[in-house]
């Protein structure tokens, strides 16, 4: 052994044992301690490498359908998908229930309709948010995140605005570049499920079954079939508004065949573009902006903020040739939010206003604290059986 040998030269040469100063001693232990310094860094090397590598599979794993891939979405890998937690958290205060049926959020402020005050951190200014089995995602312009019902945050997405989710709240959509995901969300994160190849000037809108619709401005909307990924997008300029998905269909706009109104209309996947199937309503003079009200939670309605009064359609009605219009006093600059399938909720800076769909309505007072600045979180939950 290299020790023995040493040991052995260095005895040759004296007479007496080795005194405190030992030279051999002191090129031993310099060599033991280079040793387990070259140790020890092998084993942080490999736990690093073992908590990455089990981090990755716990927060992604579990991909839709089976036999499609899961793992980090390009742009970010496992560390942005850990969990992170911006700012102090303190539990959330249990309140009580504030009457109104939708959280409030204004800045980064959150008011759950149980009375709880919780603080939207880590993405800057609040641009969207909505409310999802298990917590909220939220997003500024290039963020997306998740947030616990305890307070703490994850990174959904890091490096693009261009992301819608599911109906259901389950799916989140978002592109980076040219490459359109698909994923889980979930407490840890994201399960990706998908990824697909698509044009760089069109962007997510809304999540059906396994097609992804996507917006091409001025171009219409396309579906992307998730099944057939090498079929890019066909978009119809004739569809020029989608407001949710209904059932195995769309509910949006469509220009009038010959003329210049919109029209409200089903659309379904069809030949590899977005057509409608039926149409009607032309004359309502409905607006293009999906976001003014939107679609009911079972897509039987549609609400529309106009003026000093928001308007409830009965879509069926409408699309079978009748004109089924109630509307709701309630002038507002905050965009009516629909709380359940027949109940739409809006409002002004002193109290909320509750619309049914029955022509009914009802004035809930502010939660303290709320600023005149108030906007309402859209709820996304999975529609009852047999909607």
């Amino acid at each position: 052994m290299l020790e023995d040998s040493l040991r052995e030269m260095f005895a040759a040469q004296v007479d007496t044992p080795p005194v405190a100063d030992d030279p051999a001693g002191t090129v031993i232990r310099r060599g033991r301690v280079a040793r387990r310094r070259r140790a020890m860094g092998s084993l942080v090397a490999v736990g690093a490498a073992l908590v990455l590598v089990t981090a990755g599979a716990a927060s992604l794993g579990g991909g839709w359908p089976p036999d499609r891939r899961s793992g980090p979405a390009a742009g970010f890998g496992v560390d942005s998908l850990a969990d992170v937690t911006v700012g102090p958290v303190e539990p959330p205060t249990p309140g009580r229930d504030t009457g109104i049926g939708l959280d409030i959020r204004s800045g980064d402020q959150l008011w759950t309709t149980d009375g709880r005050r919780l603080t939207l951190t880590g993405v800057g200014e609040v641009t969207r948010i909505y409310r999802v089995p298990g917590g909220w995602v939220y997003a500024g312009a290039r963020e997306v995140r998740f947030l616990r019902p305890d307070g703490s945050s994850v990174t959904l997405s890091g490096e693009d605005d261009r992301w819608a989710v599911s109906s259901d709240g389950d799916q989140l959509a978002f592109q980076l570049d040219t490459t359109l995901h698909v994923a889980r969300i979930g407490p840890a994160g994201l399960a990706l499920m998908d990824s697909v190849e698509v044009p760089a000037n069109t962007w997510p809108v809304a999540i059906a079954a396994d097609r992804v619709v996507v917006s091409g401005g001025s171009r219409g909307y396309g579906f992307v079939d998730l099944a057939r990924q090498a079929q890019q997008p066909a978009r119809n300029a004739a569809v020029t508004t989608i407001y949710g998905v209904r059932g195995d269909g769309l509910v949006g706009l469509v220009r009038e065949e010959g003329g210049s109104r919109r029209c409200l209309a089903r659309i379904v996947p069809t030949g590899g573009k977005l057509q409608p199937a039926q149409s009607g309503g032309c004359g309502l003079g409905l607006r293009a902006e999906a976001t003014e009200g939107g679609l009911a939670p079972d897509g039987r309605w549609l609400a529309e903020r106009r003026g000093a009064e928001v308007a409830l359609i009965d879509v069926d009605r409408v699309l079978d040739g009748e004109t089924a219009l109630v509307t709701c006093p309630a002038a507002s600059d905050v965009p009516p939010v629909w709380a359940d399938d027949r109940t739409v909720v809006t409002g002004n800076d002193a109290h909320v206003v509750r619309c049914r769909t029955d022509g009914t309505e009802e004035a809930v007072p502010l939660p303290e604290g709320v600023p005149e600045d108030w906007q309402l979180v859209p709820r996304l939950t999975a529609p009852a059986d047999g909607q």
